[in-house]
């Protein structure tokens, strides 16, 4: 008796190591776990993850596990070379698109270099960014996937190689602006003088006791940063600069600059702008600065009282924002630019933007 109660104990035994054994294989079945990733796994689809998937029939890139979250660049390709022959600003810079394909994420952030540069909503095609770079050299490129919580799902990356334009010249950057210019006879202190015709970005740039814009000498540099404030100030509905003045060879509150004993105005080297006033597009209304100018405590932004003061101050404080210009002078200056900004391109960034009504604050060597 106590023989069959022990075979019987063994034959348990046995019985249960089996069901262990085979649950432990099935918990190794390839057929129910292999393929799955654990949870916040990332699949990454860069050229070296194509090798290792199926090929496609027509010859394009292979597919990864269409139930796996997925990022594939589409373009550029990979090494793909990107010259800088666009212009921004006053800047030569490479454009291009990146276009990207997704799946199973719910964002789409591009990096460049590893700085985050833009996101979208992955959309259900093909997703595009517009990318503009202006560093020479390898460019990576990087689009990650992200889910509803933020967390990185997939990523794709492709190298572009950034070049310099063929000609970075300033002549050549009005032309790829479309500015209507010709070179200027040689004049005292202007390095690079040139005549340009006075609509530049659709926005006209007239003297002040003229009835109709001129032609206006300046060094050339000037001329992509007034084609910048002409995009500044169409987006105000204005169409027309009113200025009193571009080169005048001359030292800050006069004299000679040649004599040696005063500093030089920029616009003694025609690098600097007096705007007087701004023309309202579709009418005759113009905003004057010193009729419309309300001076306040605080430059920027300011108190508007009313539409004129409200367009004047936002294009004056974001002529300096922008870095359209380095140095902006503005009414709430001093008294001897109650009626004008003067606005110009020395080197370093400085801009007035503290003041009390009536007291002008003490800064000498700079701006007008």
């Amino acid at each position: 008796m106590d023989g069959a109660k022990h075979g019987a104990s063994r034959t348990g035994f046995s019985l249960g190591l089996l069901v262990l054994l085979g649950g432990a294989l099935a918990c190794g079945d390839p057929g129910r776990g292999a393929g799955r990733r654990p949870e916040g796994a990332v699949a990454v689809r860069g050229a070296s993850s194509f090798d290792a998937a199926t090929p496609r029939p027509d010859g394009g890139p292979p597919e990864l596990d269409a139930g796996a979250p997925s990022v594939r660049i589409l373009a550029p390709a990979d090494a793909a070379s990107w010259p800088r022959d666009d212009v921004d600003g006053a800047r030569w810079v490479a454009r291009g698109s990146v276009e990207v394909e997704a799946s199973g994420v719910s964002t789409l952030e591009l990096v460049v270099d590893g700085e985050a540069r833009s996101s979208m909503t992955a959309p259900g095609g093909v997703a595009r960014f517009e990318l503009s770079l202006e560093r020479d050299g390898e460019r990576e490129i990087t689009v990650r996937g992200l889910d509803d919580l933020g967390l990185e799902r997939a990523r794709d990356r492709v190298g572009v190689r950034v070049t310099p334009p063929d000609d970075g010249s300033c002549h050549a950057m009005l032309d790829a602006l479309g500015l209507d210019w010709e070179p200027a006879s040689p004049s005292p202190g202007i390095t690079d003088p040139v005549r340009v015709q006075p609509t530049i970005g659709g926005v006209r740039y007239r003297y002040v006791s003229r009835d109709e814009p001129t032609a206006m000498v300046m060094d050339c540099e000037l001329a992509p940063r007034l084609h910048r404030l002409s995009g500044l100030v169409r987006e105000h509905g204005v169409d027309e600069v009113i200025h009193i003045g571009i080169y005048n060879y001359r030292c800050i509150g006069g004299g000679d600059p040649d004599s040696g004993e005063c500093t030089p105005s920029q616009h003694a080297y025609a690098r600097a702008i007096d705007i007087w006033g701004l023309g309202v597009e579709g009418s005759d209304e113009e905003y004057v600065l010193e009729r419309d100018w309300v001076i306040t405590e605080e430059t920027c932004p300011g108190a508007p009282v009313d539409e004129a003061d409200r367009v004047l101050h936002e294009v004056g404080c974001a002529m300096w924002e922008r870095g359209i210009f380095q140095i902006v002078l503005t009414p709430n200056y001093n008294a001897a630019h109650r009626n004008h900004f003067h606005v110009d391109m020395t080197d370093g960034s400085m801009f007035i933007g503290y003041s009390v009504a009536g007291v002008d604050p003490d800064v000498p060597h700079l701006g007008h």
